[in-house]
């Protein structure tokens, strides 16, 4: 009962500014603004480098993970039920858009209602459902395993209710799940070369009790974590050394457990109260418990990724058509 009345009390989402608009103020406990490092929004030249190596290896590829003109690429959603859904929306933009590849590029929805981090990280107190993910997602869509290069994550651990600023924050747990989810899926599909993450959306709106702000605001910082701390690794000659120990291990480019990791579309919104780039988040924007996305809602984050991969230099290669390549080749060259 303690515990769902001190939920209740963080409801107040007044003083929540989102990272990208917060810069280098400050949060509390040090912590400040800013998708990665020292409250910038734009990647270190040195990990995009990185980065654009990865895009450049995602390429069509057989059955068997070979390079094959006839192969595909498989950009597979992982996440909770707002995970499913924005997918879902994001599918349905992007089934009839000129400007996206659909000759080799399969999207695939592996999203799904109630798998929080147990169902994706491999963990004593979790099995990983990657063989129903395999049999309900990729193989009607006949993608094997080997063919999936990118992935969308979202990864989420409602019920949260203790904030930051103890050592048994959800945050950092959820620091934990994420890069634990991460290193599974890497073992699960050799050639993922590039994974997109996000936090969840705005929860300020929900009726249930639990989960509410400033959890949702609060993961962002989780995976920003988890971007920076695989930045900091890959300037480390051995990463494994890196002193996050709840993080563990990130590296990309030697060992390679997990894929390149960068910021997806950044979702949260402080509710009604537009961001510097307008995003917004609506009271009709979500069902009657305040959690789930209304249809309305799965647009608006549908369109948020759409956006994101139009114009995200790691997928020029592999998400655009060749028609828009070209296209904007002779724009630039104008």
């Amino acid at each position: 009962m303690l515990t769902l009345l001190f939920a209740l009390a963080l409801a107040d989402t007044s003083s929540l500014v989102p990272l990208n608009d917060l810069g280098t103020a400050p949060y509390k406990l040090g912590l400040y603004g800013g998708l990665y490092e020292n409250g910038s929004n734009v990647m270190a030249a040195d990990h995009f480098a990185i980065g654009m190596a990865a895009a450049s290896r995602i390429q069509p590829l057989d059955a068997d993970g070979h390079p094959s003109p006839d192969g595909k690429i498989g950009f597979l959603a992982v996440g909770f039920a707002e995970t499913q859904q924005i997918m879902q929306s994001f599918m349905d933009i992007a089934a009839s858009d000129r400007r996206v590849e659909h000759d080799k590029l399969v999207l695939l929805n592996g999203a799904r209602d109630g798998a929080n981090f147990r169902y994706w990280a491999e963990r004593p107190d979790g099995i990983p459902q990657y063989g129903t993910v395999n049999a309900d997602t990729l193989m009607p869509a006949e993608v094997t395993p080997a063919q999936v290069q990118v992935a969308w994550v979202e990864i989420d651990n409602s019920p949260a209710f203790i904030p930051l600023g103890s050592a048994d924050s959800d945050a950092y747990y959820l620091k934990a799940y994420i890069a634990e989810s991460l290193r599974e899926m890497k073992r699960q599909y050799p050639n993922l070369q590039i994974a997109y993450l996000s936090s969840r959306t705005y929860t300020g709106y929900s009726t249930t009790g639990v989960s509410r702000e400033p959890y949702a605001f609060e993961a962002g910082y989780s995976n920003r974590w988890v971007i920076t701390n695989q930045i900091e690794q890959e300037r480390m000659a051995v990463p494994e050394w890196f002193w996050d120990t709840r993080g563990g291990l990130l590296d990309d480019t030697r060992e390679a457990v997990v894929p390149w990791l960068a910021w997806g579309p950044y979702l949260w919104a402080n509710g009604a109260t537009p961001r510097a780039d307008g995003l917004a988040w609506l009271r009709g924007d979500f069902e009657a418990d305040g959690e789930t996305l209304s249809p309305s809602g799965a647009v608006k984050g549908g369109k948020a990724l759409f956006d994101f991969l139009l114009h995200e230099p790691t997928a020029k290669g592999w998400f655009l058509s060749g028609l828009e390549t070209i296209g904007r080749g002779r724009a630039a060259r104008h």
